[in-house]
């Protein structure tokens, strides 16, 4: 069964804390360093954080204080700009224009029934997609950097790295001579590059 909805639906109420904490801030702020700070002043609700869902919960509360102080702002001629590693107050918000571009995270934060009726379940496929869209953008670095190792083009093909790493193995194997360090390096671009 979901909790009813808060009463502060359209107040949050860490609108002011946040609000305070971004225009005391020297700089850009980041979202965990201002969920730590609001969770040391006993801030946030007890026990969200303790678990994924929890986690997620208490994310939800921060995005959507912050999404909320961007409309507000933006009415009174400030833009907040909203990323996870960059949080920051700016002049000009009725300039900016941010609001009337379509934002699905924005939406998504501003629905309170988002924060009640997403389960642990949901949470969990949620931080499996992350991280596969992660992995996913740094496997070209990583593909790259095995490359680099074997002395490879970008183009090398399966059958050009294979008779490579073969030819690298064998001219740099401890049991003949090889330096170790280079071994394991050319087998560790090997397994990147096979995988």
């Amino acid at each position: 069964m979901c909790p009813p909805v808060p009463s502060f639906a359209d107040d949050n109420p860490l609108l002011l804390p946040l609000l305070a904490r971004l225009q005391a801030a020297a700089g850009p702020c980041k979202l965990h360093e201002l969920m730590t700070q609001l969770q040391a002043e006993g801030l946030l609700p007890q026990g969200l954080a303790g678990d994924a869902l929890g986690l997620f919960r208490t994310n939800f509360l921060l995005m959507n204080g912050l999404y909320q102080l961007q409309g507000l702002l933006s009415r009174q001629g400030a833009w907040l700009a909203v990323s996870p590693l960059d949080l920051r107050i700016e002049p000009g918000g009725a300039v900016h224009g941010g609001l009337l571009a379509p934002d699905s995270l924005r939406d998504y934060y501003l629905d309170w029934q988002n924060l009640w009726q997403t389960e642990a379940v949901e949470v969990e496929a949620l931080l499996a997609g992350f991280w596969q869209a992660f992995c996913r953008r740094v496997a070209p670095a990583a593909r790259l950097a095995a490359l680099a190792v074997l002395e490879l083009p970008e183009t090398a093909s399966q059958a050009d790295i294979r008779r490579r790493w073969k030819a690298l193995a064998l001219a740099h194997h401890p049991d003949r001579g090889g330096e170790l360090a280079r071994f394991q390096a050319i087998e560790l671009a090997w397994r990147t590059l096979r995988d």
